[in-house]
């Protein structure tokens, strides 16, 4: 169920490098939330492109953004459920990504040359919040329905209860008295 929205600068990518970076990316955010890529992973990630004007939309410094650099800006932010991967799982996406978007693009991508040109965020949704079908759907049903390897339950599971026990331990209310 992993989810990847690009916002980019009107103009920036053609129709056929989108269809390159959906097809590459696509195993990349696969692999970094259940650890493999399978037609059942295909399936369930969604790749979303959104052209913005940046005279209009994008700012920098806050004046619009009418001189970006080679290759534009982009924005890429992708949404896994809480607890699907690691620090390092996500450094991995961090850097394959990188590498797609600058192969793709014909750029450097190194830090720092492109801070301020493009980010990749992960955002993480909280077990509890994410639905599809008419259920809320969970870390463990999301990673059997995609396909995902059965040895990342080990520290997702971890994650989990590691979390229900901050919310023990304080006192966080779940339901409202």
């Amino acid at each position: 169920m992993p989810l990847l929205r690009v916002t980019y600068q009107r103009g920036a990518i053609t129709d056929t490098q989108k269809l390159k970076l959906a097809e590459e990316l696509t195993p990349v955010l696969l692999v970094g939330e259940v650890g493999t890529d399978s037609q059942d992973g295909r399936d369930g990630t969604f790749v979303l492109f959104h052209e913005i004007d940046a005279r209009s939309e994008w700012f920098v410094g806050g004046k619009p953004d009418l001189e970006a650099p080679k290759g534009g800006r982009f924005l890429l932010e992708i949404w896994y459920l809480e607890g699907a991967a690691t620090q390092s799982e996500k450094s991995k996406v961090h850097s394959k990504m990188n590498d797609i978007l600058s192969d793709v693009l014909k750029v450097d991508g190194t830090f720092p040359n492109r801070m301020k040109a493009w980010w990749i965020i992960i955002n993480e949704v909280a077990e509890g919040t994410w639905g599809a079908g008419g259920v809320t759907v969970g870390i463990e049903a999301a990673n059997e329905a995609l396909g995902g390897k059965a040895d990342r339950a080990e520290y997702y599971e971890r994650h989990l209860k590691a979390r229900q026990k901050l919310i023990d331990t304080n006192g966080f209310p779940t339901e409202r008295v």
